[in-house]
């Protein structure tokens, strides 16, 4: 097994970008994959510690360094607006604001969190511009719960682990108390083998099996609709039905375990043929699946998939 994002996430990335404006070139895009690609943060609110981490091939997480950070100034889990929460989770950085577009009180930069992702919403989370940012007033790291729902660090820390934080790729967990069954991460084979099946049963168009992998309160989005797990089911239902294989090539997986739930990251080569003879769908992107427990064992709650552009 070899590791590695893959390109899906830079369509994110770009389009991330392009929207306040910063100017970003595929080839610089590239260049840059191979220094971010294995990085993660972990925050725990507990101790108010971040830990900037690498993702090693047996899935475990190795510390990097070592930052203080103030959290949220009421204790808990962010549930909805103006809670003064941190929210708990995987979520990952959605793009970088810098002055004079960034207020000054939120210092040298920013790096907004995609809170809340498909897995918040599900559970009825609301709430927006949580965001791991810098601040003018050294002063408030001295305070363990000074902010109003973001991660703060002081501004040298920040632009030093900047250059690990590539907006649309690096994942952030943050955890109420990070225990060492999540600090140092590794390799679940419960989840390896739930996601072998799910995948030997995509293939096999056996939609009744297939579904046995999602979870009463599946939501995820079809063409931009989001959809529950019956309209799921028919809509792969018509699938099979138009045709006569489906392959499917999962490469480059990725394991982020919480307490709450795991987000797994892997990119798809997608190809399927139809019933009569002809070509189906071909395509090839970055997937993500939110794998919740329910009654025990893991099933997929969300999944969307962002399709390679180039």
């Amino acid at each position: 097994m070899s590791f590695g994002f893959e390109s899906g996430f830079w369509f994110t990335l770009f389009a991330a970008l392009q929207l306040i404006g910063a100017p970003v070139s595929i080839a610089a895009q590239k260049s840059s994959h191979s220094q971010h690609s294995h990085t993660l943060v972990l925050v725990d609110k507990k101790t108010n510690l971040l830990h900037l981490a690498h993702y090693e091939e047996d899935d475990s997480f190795r510390i990097l360094k070592t930052y203080h950070t103030t959290t949220g100034k009421v204790k808990g889990d962010k549930q909805e607006e103006g809670d003064l929460k941190t929210p708990e989770g995987v979520y990952q950085f959605s793009y970088k604001i810098l002055p004079p577009q960034l207020k000054a009180k939120f210092g040298v930069m920013a790096f907004y969190i995609n809170y809340p992702n498909e897995y918040d919403q599900i559970a009825g989370c609301t709430g927006n511009n949580i965001m791991l940012h810098g601040t003018n007033e050294p002063e408030r790291l001295k305070r363990d719960f000074d902010s109003e729902g973001c991660v703060v660090l002081k501004n040298e820390e920040l632009l030093e682990i900047q250059q690990s934080i590539q907006p649309g790729l690096t994942p952030v967990l943050i955890f109420d108390e990070l225990t060492p069954k999540y600090q140092t991460g590794g390799r679940d084979e419960r989840l390896h083998k739930f996601f072998e099946t799910w995948i030997r049963d995509w293939e096999s168009r056996d939609v009744e099996k297939y579904m046995r992998h999602y979870h009463t309160d599946f939501a995820s989005p079809i063409k931009g609709k989001h959809v529950d797990r019956e309209q799921w089911k028919a809509y792969k239902g018509v699938l099979t039905r138009k045709y006569s294989r489906i392959n499917v090539n999962a490469s480059h997986p990725y394991f982020f375990r919480h307490p709450k739930y795991t987000m797994m990251m892997f990119t798809q080569d997608y190809e399927s043929k139809l019933k009569g003879g002809g070509k189906g769908l071909v395509s090839r992107g970055t997937k993500i699946l939110y794998i919740a427990e329910e009654n025990g064992d893991p099933k997929i709650i969300s999944e969307n998939f962002t399709e390679m552009m180039w």
